[in-house]
């Protein structure tokens, strides 16, 4: 057995590494230079359950150079095409990343409570349809994963935890699913926030912890993902009123910021323990906000215990989102702050970057061409830093005289790392 597996994955190799380089797709030619990333790793799950296939490989790499991929970018790709449709738009967006230098995709598959897969636990995303709780011909993931890895491409299935759909959505629900059933028993499970159309899961309830930990373990067992990957959507909210009944019989004594605090850090360990009891091999990443204070004093999540301890993440990946002359966060003092927070060895420190500001207002962004480049040497200058991730997709691949200079100089950076 030890054998086949070595003449396996020798056999993949070679197949992965043969895939075409062409840069010809549907709708042009995309102007890049190719440089091919390193030789990913291969590992053997130990997991040998029924639904999961004995010898599956996951793919990760040492240093990652990722792109983010939001609901935002599928929803034209996916909603409401037929299969070869989807196929062939979203293999166009890993030809592009993969040509770009890229080996990592983070992709929004629960963006509000939701699935863009097939899930016996959160209802079908009406990014798939275009109608809520209504699943279409074909399953989604299961075709973005098959070609993420024909690209060699790392695929980290991107979840938000507790943000919900907003109640007219809810209304289209039937009763087989469980935030409907807190929805209607108002239970305090799901809860509203002023001022937000999005209703919301209110993870100081054990039974809520227990269904994003199960949702998380589902994705893993169904499919060959190599990770999953959450972003900075913890509590939507300071106001004391959101879980004022919660906090009154479960706080224990704590004040109020403590004990969410606490809650999205048990949250956090439940989600890594119950994607690591099907896969230790699958890593687990969060990407909190990039102003290290909003963490604490907004959303809840002591992120510098998840950097400084085992058995929380695998990786944290912040959204330094700020430009070099930023009044309140300048980058570089913000980069070495979180060198500072992930000092845990088995964490690594990956940083996000704000593509998506080459087309917004800030003079930084818009006036200075190749600061995302920049700033990407500048994290592979840094001995702590592992890697980075660019938000979004279509900011990158949309097109415009803007992105397309700042494509050809984040293009020529990524060529030149060591």
């Amino acid at each position: 057995m030890k054998t086949y597996l070595k003449l396996l994955a020798i056999l993949l190799s070679l197949l992965l590494t043969a895939c075409s380089t062409s840069s010809t797709y549907d709708g042009g030619t995309a102007e890049f230079v190719y440089k091919s990333s390193p030789q990913p790793v291969l590992y053997e799950t130990k997991d040998k359950s029924s639904d999961i296939k004995a010898e599956r490989q996951v793919i990760k790499y040492d240093r990652i150079k990722a792109v983010w991929l939001s609901y935002i970018d599928l929803a034209p790709m996916l909603t409401g095409k037929t299969e070869q449709q989807f196929r062939t738009a979203f293999e166009t967006a890993c030809r592009n990343v993969s040509q770009l230098g890229c080996n990592t995709i983070f992709v929004h598959i629960r963006p509000f409570g939701d699935a863009i897969y097939e899930s016996d636990l959160y209802p079908a995303s009406k990014y798939i349809s275009g109608k809520a709780a209504q699943k279409g011909s074909f399953d989604p993931l299961k075709i973005m994963v098959e070609l993420a890895h024909s690209y060699k491409l790392s695929f980290h299935a991107w979840i938000n935890p507790l943000r919900l759909e907003s109640e007219e959505v809810f209304a289209e629900y039937d009763q087989s699913f469980l935030t409907k059933k807190w929805y209607d028993s108002q239970n305090g499970y799901v809860c509203s926030v002023q001022g937000d159309k999005h209703l919301w899961l209110n993870p100081g309830y054990s039974e809520v912890r227990k269904l994003i930990a199960d949702g998380a373990a589902e994705i893993v067992r169904k499919y060959d993902v190599d990770g999953i990957h959450y972003d900075d959507y913890f509590y939507p909210t300071t106001d004391e009123s959101f879980d004022k009944a919660c906090f009154a019989s479960s706080s224990a004594g704590k004040t109020l910021s403590i004990w969410r605090l606490d809650n999205i850090t048990e949250m956090v360990k439940q989600i890594y323990d119950a994607v690591k009891s099907v896969n230790s091999e699958l890593v687990v990443g969060a990407s909190p906000q990039g102003n290290l204070d909003n963490n604490y004093r907004y959303m809840y999540a002591d992120v510098k215990k998840w950097g400084s301890q085992k058995g929380y993440v695998d990786y944290i990946c912040p959204q330094i989102y700020f430009g070099y002359n930023n009044p309140v966060k300048p980058f570089l003092p913000t980069l070495k702050e979180w060198e500072s927070v992930v000092t845990e060895p088995s964490v690594s420190l990956y940083i996000g970057l704000a593509v998506y500001k080459i087309a917004g207002t800030e003079s930084e962004f818009v006036d200075t061409d190749g600061i995302i480049a920049k700033q990407i040497n500048d994290i592979n200058d840094s001995k702590a830093c592992k890697g980075f991730a660019l938000y979004a997709y279509n900011n990158l691949f949309d097109d415009s005289q803007r992105a397309s200079k700042e494509l050809d100089s984040i293009n020529a950076q990524i060529k030149a790392l060591k």
